[in-house]
């Protein structure tokens, strides 16, 4: 993908943007602000890489009308507050500038969101935390909050795999992994599942091995574990080193969904359970030709978070193509009453289209992954 460096102030940091080539009947801004760098970079790096392909595809494709672009900037914000801030206040004054897709992480989302209200400008931010919705009505959420998306592991424990007696481990230092294990926890205790331990790691701690004999000599017949990908696999294979029965079902969210999680846990993590909104290789026609054409493109396989940037350009463009066709064109006002009220965007996430509520709640589905030769195959259909 063609990029250049975009200069912005010191304090900013740096950014990247697609060249637009010459002038166009219309040109339709949108910023992408994503953790480039900085402790969500994981995800960041990976959500502007994929979103950056949708728009170039949409701009090659005609998406648009004839004569008419989207031209869109890569912007870091360096999963920090200051440089966020800074960031969003000097793109807010740009009065051409429509819509920034960002940031990346809960930890700097609200500082965003609070600009982005103030200045009138609407945002779309990577974590699903429904503060950044609480905080104003321009700006809203990407991924689906724990609410919508635990649903589909805590059923399939309960109902699919019948387990009677889990075991919890989860993220005690951080408030989007607490609140998606306790929403786990409610779920299946709802469904007649006894919590047979509760117990909480710090983001920092490495050395499990202790939790692990402590688990591994008590009586459950599922684990569940809420951590985020590397640590998961760390806890799992401490788990399975200190004699974990094999028959013990173990479970994780979304989290889990990354190259990183098989990477670390290679043979320990086999037959893990885990939801995701992205099946590796693509679920359909359109998932399968996003994934073709990504690796071809960059030479490797789109993952969970390549497939959330590119899903969400296509939302964001097609609010924008809404908001064009709209009496008085695309402005701000009107993207934003055009994002909110998308139904049934095709994507190539979840079940396939993507929507929002009348509570600017994203939904487009979870599918139930597990471990199976070193790969992510698809359980449910």
């Amino acid at each position: 993908m063609k990029i250049r460096t975009l200069m912005l102030a010191a304090t900013c940091g740096a950014a990247v943007t697609a060249a637009a080539p010459g002038a166009h009947a219309e040109d339709y801004k949108v910023v992408i602000l994503q953790s480039l760098t900085g402790g969500a970079a994981f995800i960041g790096k990976n959500v502007a890489e994929g979103a950056a392909m949708a728009a170039e595809e949409m701009n090659e494709n005609g998406y648009f009308g004839e004569g008419n672009r989207m031209d869109f900037e890569v912007a870091d914000d360096a999963t920090d507050r200051t440089q966020t801030l800074s960031l969003i206040t000097r793109l807010a004054a740009d009065p051409e500038l429509l819509l920034v897709m960002g940031p990346t992480s809960g930890s700097v989302a609200m500082a965003g969101a609070s600009v982005a209200n103030e200045r009138e400008l609407p945002i779309i931010t990577t974590t699903n935390t429904f503060e950044v919705i609480e905080a104003g009505p321009w700006s809203n959420i990407l991924t689906q909050p724990g609410t919508v998306t635990i649903p589909y592991i805590a059923d399939f424990a309960a109902q699919d795999l019948g387990v009677k007696n889990c075991a919890i481990i989860g993220v005690k230092d951080n408030e989007s992994y607490v609140a998606l294990q306790r929403k786990f926890e409610e779920l299946v205790q709802e469904q007649g599942v006894n919590l047979a331990s509760v117990d909480g790691v710090a983001l920092a701690d490495s050395d499990f091995s202790a939790l692990a004999t402590k688990i591994a000599t008590s009586e459950q017949d599922c684990v569940f574990v809420g951590t985020p990908a590397s640590q998961g696999a760390n806890i799992i294979l401490q788990l399975k080193q200190a004699g974990l029965d094999p028959s013990t079902a173990i479970l994780g969210h979304n989290a889990f969904a990354s190259p990183t999680f098989i990477e670390k846990g290679g043979a320990a993590v086999e037959d893990v359970y885990l939801i995701g909104a992205w099946v590796p290789g693509g679920d359909g026609e359109f998932g399968e030709a996003f994934a073709a054409n990504f690796e071809a493109k960059t030479g490797i396989a789109p993952d969970e978070w390549h497939a959330n940037g590119y899903s969400g350009m296509q939302v964001v463009a097609s609010a924008v193509r809404d908001a064009a066709a709209s009496e008085g064109g695309a402005t701000r006002a009107s993207v934003l009453a055009a994002l909110t009220a998308q139904k049934d965007v095709p994507v190539v996430i979840g079940g396939g289209t993507y929507s929002f509520d009348e509570e600017r709640v994203p939904h487009f589905g979870m599918r139930v992954m597990q471990v199976k030769d070193g790969e992510f195959t698809l359980v449910d259909n």
